[in-house]
């Protein structure tokens, strides 16, 4: 992603202060990141870039900027196709409110961008995983009892890639493949999909993403008898207990706050973290 990465990396680089640093995994990337990233290293004394890492996937490439990273917290999952707004250190601030009055390790989940302290993370890593490896990762999280998801406004947007017809459909089939290469059983899949797609009460999932479950899992199922194999959470082989459990652990911030018996001191977060940050509703998951 030469044509995003600059731009993706400086609308963070330029937002975050000295308690930060920007780790990049490169794995042998031929399309001329590495030139990139080595005039962004001589700009930023923040960015320290991993070149050829020789991860097999984008798990083990995140896996790998855990290790890497020196600070007690890690905020993640930040894409190269993506612009940030300036939000970071206000979520920052946010999350160690809350972490205040939570019990363990807090993984703070938004759309697009995480927080969690380091040593979880080294403790609950990606398996190893094609495309889709979050959602293994989520359930895992969700099980060990440290995930919390915050409803906000948009804190990102794209640099300028999207994906093809042929390449959604390409991620698509991945992602399920996936789904059942980290422990989903079969058919709770398929009736998932099925009451998606002809019942009331489900997700709110669009009609076609629903049928193109239903018409893909057989395939995916399939494909996924080739790969690594592991085992969900105990409790966790039905997919609808996973999208149960997400829809009840996605707040506002002032509903996690009211969850956790904390006030937020939102003169701390400043403006524009309230602006992004305080949201009346939380709306309705599709993962």
């Amino acid at each position: 992603m030469s044509d995003t990465l600059a731009m993706s990396l400086t609308s963070i680089l330029e937002q975050i202060d000295d308690r930060f640093e920007v780790v990049v995994v490169d794995d042998g990337s031929t399309d001329g990141s590495v030139e990139i990233l080595r005039q962004l290293e001589e700009s930023y004394n923040k960015i320290r870039v991993c070149y050829d890492a020789g991860n097999e996937n984008i798990a083990e490439a995140r896996n790998n900027t855990f290790q890497e990273a020196r600070g007690d917290y890690v905020l993640s999952c930040l894409d190269t196709d993506d612009q940030y707004t300036k939000c970071i250190t206000e979520f920052v601030e946010l999350y160690h409110q809350f972490e205040e009055g939570f019990d363990g390790d807090l993984f703070l989940l938004g759309t697009g961008l995480y927080i969690t302290p380091r040593n979880l993370l080294l403790e609950i890593p990606y398996r190893s995983l094609g495309y889709g490896e979050d959602r293994d990762f989520f359930r895992r999280l969700i099980a060990n009892g440290s995930l919390l998801s915050i409803e906000h406004r948009n804190v990102s947007y794209s640099a300028g890639y999207n994906r093809s017809l042929r390449e959604r459909f390409e991620v698509g089939l991945e992602t399920m493949t996936v789904q059942f290469q980290s422990g989903l059983h079969f058919w709770p899949y398929v009736q998932w999909a099925y009451r998606e797609l002809f019942e009331d009460g489900g997700q709110e999932l669009e009609w076609y993403r629903s049928l193109a479950h239903i018409m893909l899992a057989p395939l995916a199922y399939l494909l996924s008898l080739r790969g690594p194999r592991y085992d969900a959470p105990p409790g966790f082989t039905d997919i609808s207990r996973y999208k149960k459990e997400v829809r009840r652990i996605h707040m506002t911030a002032e509903e996690i706050a009211d969850h956790l018996g904390i006030d937020i001191d939102w003169d701390a977060v400043g403006p524009r973290g309230r602006a992004v940050f305080d949201t009346e509703e939380a709306g309705i998951i599709i993962d």
